[in-house]
């Protein structure tokens, strides 16, 4: 490029969108085609797991959860990894507007990936999609996304204090987590 990408006038950082432009559009930018377990993945363009706000409080998709994953399709990227980090049960939640990968939500979760198939440029035979399963432990946020609802393994004398575990009932018994073992098998 003639010109930098990037540009620090003052405090500010400023893009130069047609330079960004210019170089998105080159194979340069995007990279090879890649293989990841033995899965053709057409570009090295990634959409990273994220946790979404915006779904329903029973962990179900949203007008803006399907417009969010039809703008992952549109982007071109050929590695969706995870795009959403989805619950593998409800209690495990970081907020109460996070999908959960449950057989209630089945059709929800499928209708996603169909809209970003659908909305996908180009070939989608090199396109991997893939979830994050999730249980936000000390983190969880299950019904109120001010109130610390955590679930843990262990007690630790710094985090619990700073996570609000208050108790030995808030700690897993090791039945509780050979089914949480099987909720993400099942997932």
């Amino acid at each position: 490029f003639s010109e930098p990408l990037l540009t620090r006038p003052t405090d500010m950082v400023t893009v130069d969108l047609g330079a960004f432009a210019e170089a998105y559009d080159s194979d340069g930018l995007r990279g090879a085609p890649r293989s990841l377990n033995g899965k053709h993945i057409g570009n090295r363009i990634a959409i990273q797991p994220m946790e979404g706000w915006d779904g329903t409080t029973s962990g179900g998709a949203t007008d803006e959860t399907r417009r969010r994953w039809g703008r992952f399709g549109e982007s071109g990227a050929k590695l969706i990894y995870g795009g959403e980090a989805m619950a593998v049960r409800p209690d495990g939640r970081a907020n109460p507007n996070q999908l959960i990968l449950t057989p209630e939500n089945k059709k929800d979760i499928a209708e996603l990936r169909q809209i970003l198939i659908g909305a996908h440029k180009g070939s989608t035979n090199d396109l991997v999609i893939g979830f994050q399963l999730t249980h936000s432990g000390r983190f969880c946020k299950p019904a109120d996304k001010f109130k610390m609802e955590p679930r843990v393994a262990y007690r630790h004398p710094i985090l619990d204090r700073r996570f609000n575990v208050t108790s030995d009932a808030q700690v897993f018994t090791d039945a509780e987590i050979d089914q949480l073992i099987q909720q993400y098998v099942t997932a």
